[in-house]
Protein backbone atom coordinates (compact mmCIF):
# COMPACT_ATOMS: atom_id res chain seq x y z
CA UNK A 1 0.00 0.00 0.00
CA UNK A 2 1.47 3.41 -0.91
CA UNK A 3 0.56 6.14 0.55
CA UNK A 4 2.35 10.05 0.26
CA UNK A 5 1.51 11.00 3.18
CA UNK A 6 4.06 8.36 5.29
CA UNK A 7 6.26 11.13 6.70
CA UNK A 8 3.23 12.96 8.07
CA UNK A 9 2.32 12.67 11.09
CA UNK A 10 -1.58 11.25 11.87
CA UNK A 11 -4.02 13.72 12.91
CA UNK A 12 -5.87 13.47 15.78
CA UNK A 13 -9.01 12.42 14.00
CA UNK A 14 -7.00 9.55 11.82
CA UNK A 15 -5.13 8.46 15.60
CA UNK A 16 -8.43 7.93 16.63
CA UNK A 17 -9.69 5.98 13.52
CA UNK A 18 -6.70 4.01 13.17
CA UNK A 19 -7.25 3.25 17.04
CA UNK A 20 -10.88 2.16 16.13
CA UNK A 21 -9.29 -0.08 13.70
CA UNK A 22 -6.77 -1.66 16.11
CA UNK A 23 -9.36 -3.08 17.78
CA UNK A 24 -11.11 -4.32 15.16
CA UNK A 25 -8.50 -6.21 13.93
CA UNK A 26 -7.21 -7.38 17.52
CA UNK A 27 -11.13 -8.71 18.07
CA UNK A 28 -11.45 -10.56 14.27
CA UNK A 29 -7.92 -10.76 13.15
CA UNK A 30 -5.93 -11.90 15.63
CA UNK A 31 -6.46 -15.80 16.63
CA UNK A 32 -3.00 -16.16 18.91
CA UNK A 33 -0.71 -13.98 17.80
CA UNK A 34 0.08 -11.75 14.30
CA UNK A 35 4.29 -10.79 13.73
CA UNK A 36 4.71 -8.05 11.16
CA UNK A 37 7.12 -4.77 9.86
CA UNK A 38 5.89 -1.56 9.47
CA UNK A 39 7.19 1.85 8.84
CA UNK A 40 9.94 2.63 7.16
CA UNK A 41 12.27 0.22 5.70
CA UNK A 42 15.40 1.50 6.56
CA UNK A 43 13.99 1.97 10.14
CA UNK A 44 11.02 -0.71 10.67
CA UNK A 45 8.95 -1.05 13.69
CA UNK A 46 7.96 -4.82 14.72
CA UNK A 47 5.02 -4.85 16.07
CA UNK A 48 3.51 -8.33 18.00
CA UNK A 49 -0.04 -8.51 18.34
CA UNK A 50 -0.98 -11.74 20.79
CA UNK A 51 -2.95 -13.24 22.92
CA UNK A 52 -0.48 -14.12 25.86
CA UNK A 53 -1.67 -13.98 29.07
CA UNK A 54 -0.53 -13.11 31.59
CA UNK A 55 1.69 -10.02 29.40
CA UNK A 56 5.32 -9.78 29.89
CA UNK A 57 5.83 -7.32 32.59
CA UNK A 58 3.04 -5.39 34.69
CA UNK A 59 -0.46 -5.11 33.08
CA UNK A 60 -0.57 -1.17 34.16
CA UNK A 61 1.84 -0.93 31.32
CA UNK A 62 -0.41 -1.64 28.76
CA UNK A 63 -2.82 1.21 28.96
CA UNK A 64 -6.06 1.42 26.54
CA UNK A 65 -5.21 4.69 24.27
CA UNK A 66 -7.79 7.24 24.87
CA UNK A 67 -9.29 5.75 27.88
CA UNK A 68 -8.96 9.00 29.75
CA UNK A 69 -11.86 10.69 26.86
CA UNK A 70 -14.42 7.71 27.76
CA UNK A 71 -17.49 8.95 28.82
CA UNK A 72 -18.55 9.29 32.37
CA UNK A 73 -21.09 6.22 33.43
CA UNK A 74 -21.28 7.56 36.06
CA UNK A 75 -23.91 10.11 37.78
CA UNK A 76 -22.54 11.56 41.09
CA UNK A 77 -21.84 14.76 40.90
CA UNK A 78 -17.81 15.24 41.04
CA UNK A 79 -18.44 18.38 44.44
CA UNK A 80 -20.31 15.22 46.15
CA UNK A 81 -17.41 13.12 46.24
CA UNK A 82 -18.76 10.88 43.82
Amino acid sequence: MHNERHSERLSDEELELFVQYLHRFANHDVDISVRMEAGDPEHPVYVLFGRDYPPVGDPSDYPRPFADRRPSTSTADINDGG
